[in-house]
């Protein structure tokens, strides 16, 4: 009895997890002329409003393998509170908290997302004063102005040899499209690990400094590029779409 209880679990699970699997609609198009693509140059990017609520501006500055920081600058009140954060992807905001995707392409690459409940319990951001010795300016080392703070901030997850390209929510809940030296695939945090719920692409899609473009109409657009392939993510609730050549 307690073997087949043990078995119906199992095959519970298995079932719910395809029926989780079934609410993703993934389609991947490849060197197809009836599929436009979107011109990279109309996408601008400004780290000095990277992300803006109706309490907070979010700035992301990043040195890369120097460090990076991520500052909120208060609304009403003007002050900017800032943590660590290496290198910022994405900004997104669920039931009042803030989750920052963090990746970097350097080494074997890794991926960090960070929870932050309150920007208020962040470090307190204090002006770079310029430095000089015997009336002379001093050459500051990269990553001089980054953030070395973590006060304030959760770390959910930190994993090497995976870069995420895309942090978006769906239904409450917040999946990312990551990838690793074979392929790319759609996941889930789940103990403080990337749990994977569906294979993206047969192929690595990565670039050196992936981040996310979110459009008026809310679509979550991602550019990659690499020696393998180039192309983007089209990311709309729960439908994925991969257009790229090669």
């Amino acid at each position: 009895m307690h073997r087949l209880l043990i078995i119906l679990t199992v095959i519970f699970s298995t079932n719910c997890f395809a029926q989780k699997q079934e609410e993703f609609e993934i389609r991947e198009y490849v060197n197809v002329d009836s599929v436009s693509l979107l011109d990279k140059g109309k996408f601008t990017l400004d780290k000095s409003n990277f992300f803006e609520d109706s309490l907070f501006v979010i700035s992301t500055p990043c040195s890369g393998e120097w460090g990076g920081t991520v500052k909120f600058k208060d609304k009403m009140t003007g002050i900017q509170y800032s943590a660590t954060s290496t290198c910022p992807v994405v900004v997104n905001k669920l039931e009042g908290k803030y989750f920052i995707t963090n990746t970097l392409a350097h080494l074997n690459g890794f991926s960090e997302i960070l929870e932050i409940d309150n920007p208020k319990l962040l470090t307190v951001a204090e002006k770079s004063k310029p430095i000089k010795k015997h009336h002379k300016p001093v050459i500051r080392q990269v990553g001089y102005d980054e953030s070395k703070s973590t006060t304030g901030t959760t770390k959910i997850l930190d994993s090497v040899g995976v870069l995420t390209m895309a942090s978006f929510p769906f239904k409450g809940h917040l999946y990312h499209v990551v990838t690793d030296f074979e392929k790319t695939y759609l996941t889930k945090i789940v103990a403080g690990r990337f749990q994977i719920i569906d294979t993206i692409s047969n192929q690595r899609l990565w670039t050196y400094d992936p981040v996310v473009f979110k459009t008026s109409d809310k679509h979550y657009i991602v550019f990659f590029d690499n020696n393998e392939t180039s192309g983007y993510f089209d990311i709309y609730e729960n439908k994925i779409k991969i257009a790229r050549i090669k």
